[in-house]
């Protein structure tokens, strides 16, 4: 027992001390990147295309639409299909088409299947039609500040970046909700996106499918969406393809531009984000032993007072056990700092061990339905 705690001791100081440091030159590494100015632009005004597939998004697509429409940045074009809707939709495509002449509404063909996946099938039929030098593929459910394209275009041009994307404002209506969409932050945490900027290896390419923003040129050169046919969220899918075919991509913070109304109930978040965390790692049988390390790893460092305090009721505590109070301090430290950042509540932001602990019943959970041949069930459709 003494072995262990002193191994604990030391495996926890260094995460919580890690993931401090890692927070903070993520952070400035933000900050840096989001620092643009008028003259940073070397192409002025290029046509920008948003291309957004709308399934049974008659609540969402107004707020959007609205949204797109009084953007500061005047060229674009707003492209929309209707992907098999049984709602108001298409009724509501047809009222901002006539409201605002750069919004185009298209509609999927149903007996036409480029992809299995129902998004990227609608996608794929969508981008032949964009017109712009960038294409931005955003969601529905999202709400654009009015500089969001002049800003995120800018940082595109003064970096020189092929693709980006980053984190939005994610708002939900319910705290569990909420602590269980704030599992993002473990990317925020835990990878240290400074780094993997300066050095690109297309297994840590991270993209969050609310907003990519991307050269249309090199969207075609790599293949785009169509290649892309096994990933289980073509997000992830996606921006490993650009890094793996050599083009430079970055991941931000657009909070300030860009949020998100994803998830009411934290069932429906669950199920969401399981998805997208099994998508970044990949449902084999070789990882079943790595996964039940992590997830052991994890969740020593999500309750580490607890057993902290087992330890010492069991007569185990010297002062170094103190260390494992240090680390687990300093990590949800970075936790905090992390989702202020974005935007999370306060009292989402100091939920670190719910939301860890959320995070590896997710990814068991994802796991095991990859493994035991269950899909994933997504806007009513098997993915």
């Amino acid at each position: 027992m003494g072995l262990f705690l002193t191994i604990y001791c030391i495996i926890i100081l260094a995460t919580g001390a890690y993931a401090f440091l890692t927070s903070i030159l993520n952070i400035a590494y933000f900050r840096k990147m989001g620092k643009v100015k008028e003259d940073d632009c070397c192409n002025e005004n290029p046509l920008v295309s948003i291309i957004i597939p709308a399934r049974n998004e008659e609540e969402n697509l107004p707020r959007l639409l609205s949204s797109l429409i009084k953007q500061t940045y005047k060229n674009i074009e707003i492209l929309v299909i209707n992907d098999q809707s049984s709602d108001g939709t298409e009724e509501v495509i047809e009222k901002y088409e006539k409201l605002d002449s750069r919004v185009h509404g298209y509609k999927t063909e149903p007996g036409l299947v480029i992809s299995k996946h129902g998004k990227m099938n609608a996608l794929l039929q969508l981008i032949p039609y964009a017109k712009g030098e960038f294409l931005l593929a955003t969601d529905a459910d999202t709400q654009h500040a009015t500089t969001a394209l002049s800003v995120t275009v800018k940082m595109m041009q003064k970096h020189n970046l092929d693709i980006m994307s980053g984190f939005p404002t994610q708002l939900c209506s319910s705290y569990m909700a909420s602590v269980i969409v704030s599992a993002m932050m473990f990317a925020n945490t835990m990878v240290p996106h400074f780094f993997f900027y300066r050095f690109q290896f297309p297994q840590t390419a991270f993209a969050i499918g609310q907003f990519i923003l991307m050269r249309r040129d090199a969207y075609y050169e790599v293949g785009g969406y169509g290649c892309i046919e096994n990933a289980v969220v073509d997000d992830m899918g996606l921006v490993k393809l650009f890094v793996k075919k050599k083009k430079k991509y970055a991941f931000v913070n657009i909070s300030e531009e860009v949020a998100c109304y994803m998830y009411k109930k934290g069932a429906e978040a669950f199920h969401g984000i399981e998805r997208s965390i099994v998508g970044v790692f990949p449902a084999k049988l070789y990882i079943i032993p790595p996964l039940i390390l992590l997830v052991c790893a994890l969740m020593l460092i999500a309750w580490a007072p607890l057993i902290l305090l087992a330890a010492v009721i069991l007569g185990y505590y010297n002062p170094s056990t103190l260390t494992i109070l240090i680390g687990w301090l300093l990590f949800c430290t970075a936790w905090f700092i992390g989702c202020r950042n974005i935007n999370f509540r306060k009292l989402v932001s100091i939920s670190c061990p719910l939301s860890i602990t959320m995070i590896c019943a997710m990814y068991v959970h994802g796991i095991y339905r990859r493994l035991s041949g269950k899909n994933f069930i997504w806007k009513g459709r098997t993915i």
